[in-house]
């Protein structure tokens, strides 16, 4: 069971929502436009396309017995009270980063199936996933999608996902926790789903925001960006969010703690490999990573075909010695950008809930609590830190989902 937990969290990376812990492997390629059949553009170049329905029976199943499995734990969940239409999305954005360069990214809408046509919108962004097409997209291949369709979507929810740069239909590079084009995804995902919304006749007049792990941290990211073009959020949840990427990379390097997961040597692979893309710093990962464990990594960022046994477990074997420096790490290049790499520093306009774990192999309690704590320095209470109790990783995500709609159902 070790070895098979071991070789989980080597395949991936970490923060995962819901795919968290899933391997990185070898995905089958996307269909062609040639092969696809099915779908619809509309205004603005977006396009859709039904995926299917799931009726209450398979959403209820994945809220007693699929969520269960993979978090863990067992959690009491709402029962679902009707049917979904799913919807795959397309459209045009552009990252900020490489000036603003065209690109094409994917998504998912969920819509009940029922007589109504207006409802809440939850928008979730997903967690650090293994393959890239275990993404809201194709929720058939995303547990943590599964459970925000049977919790939210099940109970007369619209719910969106955006697929970030890089994963589902996309053809760039990854760009993980590269914040400007996470904010870009999830903001033009947005309205890309309005536009669909728009053409099925279905008003959403209140806007959530929910995320766990790296969604956790695209969350905040997202509503720093909505609120500064004025796009109202009724509220918004996150669930073991890195808001301090700089801070937690820190702690795994120079304060590790016995129950850190083995599998956080990814986010260093991902994250370097990531920024030397998309800030444009030839050599970025290769200065940061030791030369024999280059080339391995190099094919997991890239999802090639790789041997993850290759990978180690042990930060000291994966990083240069010299980064082990706190103040070598701080004025690195690949230690700047991190430290930029924040979601929490603005004066938070509305109401926040970050639920944390106290036994999270991957956020510490501090971390958790971390948004709280600097607006609380500020004066400011919009945000609140909620405990889940003893839980891991996922745990914490199981157990919040159901505390997150029963306050997103009170803020109605």
């Amino acid at each position: 069971m070790h070895k098979l937990i071991r070789l989980l969290g080597l395949c991936g990376l970490l923060l995962a929502a819901a795919a968290a812990g899933s391997p990185l492997q070898a995905q089958s390629p996307a269909p062609s436009r040639a092969q696809e059949a099915g779908w619809t553009r509309i205004a603005g170049g977006v396009e859709y396309q039904l995926l299917g329905r799931w009726d209450v029976e398979k959403l209820d199943r994945i809220l007693t017995t699929d969520t269960p499995v993979f978090a863990g734990i067992p959690v009491s969940y709402s029962a679902a009270r009707n049917a979904i239409r799913l919807y795959r999305v397309r459209y045009a954005s552009v990252i900020p980063e490489r000036g603003n360069r065209p690109t094409l990214a994917s998504g998912l809408v969920a819509v009940p199936d029922t007589s109504a046509t207006s409802f809440p919108l939850v928008s979730y962004q997903h967690g650090t996933v293994y393959g890239k097409q275990q993404v809201p997209s194709v929720p058939e291949q995303s547990p943590e999608t599964q459970l925000m369709l049977a919790q939210f979507a099940g109970q007369g929810y619209v719910v969106i996902g955006a697929d970030y740069f890089g994963l589902g239909d996309s053809t760039e590079p990854e760009g993980y926790m590269v914040k400007a084009s996470h904010q870009q995804a999830t903001h033009d995902m947005l309205e890309a789903s309005r536009t669909v919304l728009a053409e099925l006749k279905i008003a959403t007049p209140e806007l959530f925001l929910a995320g766990w792990s790296q969604g956790g941290f695209v969350t905040m990211a997202m509503l720093e960006r909505l609120e500064a073009v004025g796009q109202p959020v009724k509220a918004a949840v996150t669930a073991s969010a890195p808001v301090d990427v700089f801070a937690a990379l820190n702690g795994f390097l120079n304060y590790p703690r016995e129950i850190d997961a083995s599998w956080v040597t990814s986010l260093f692979i991902l994250s370097s490999f990531s920024f030397e893309n998309y800030y444009g710093v030839p050599g970025l990962a290769r200065s940061l990573l030791n030369d024999a464990y280059y080339d391995v990594s190099r094919k997991a960022y890239e999802r090639q075909p790789f041997d993850a046994a290759q990978v180690p477990t042990d930060l000291r074997k994966l990083i240069r010695a010299e980064y082990f420096d706190p103040q070598f790490f701080a004025n690195s290049a690949y230690g700047r950008l991190v430290a930029t790499t924040q979601a929490y520093r603005w004066v938070v306009g509305t109401p926040v809930r970050n639920f944390y774990g106290e036994a999270d192999e991957a956020i510490r309690t501090e971390l958790g609590q971390l948004a709280m704590r600097y607006q609380q320095a500020l004066g400011n209470k919009h945000v609140e830190a909620v405990s889940t109790g003893a839980t891991s990783h996922r745990g914490t995500f199981a157990k919040a989902v159901p505390q997150w709609k029963a306050w997103f159902d009170a803020q109605r």
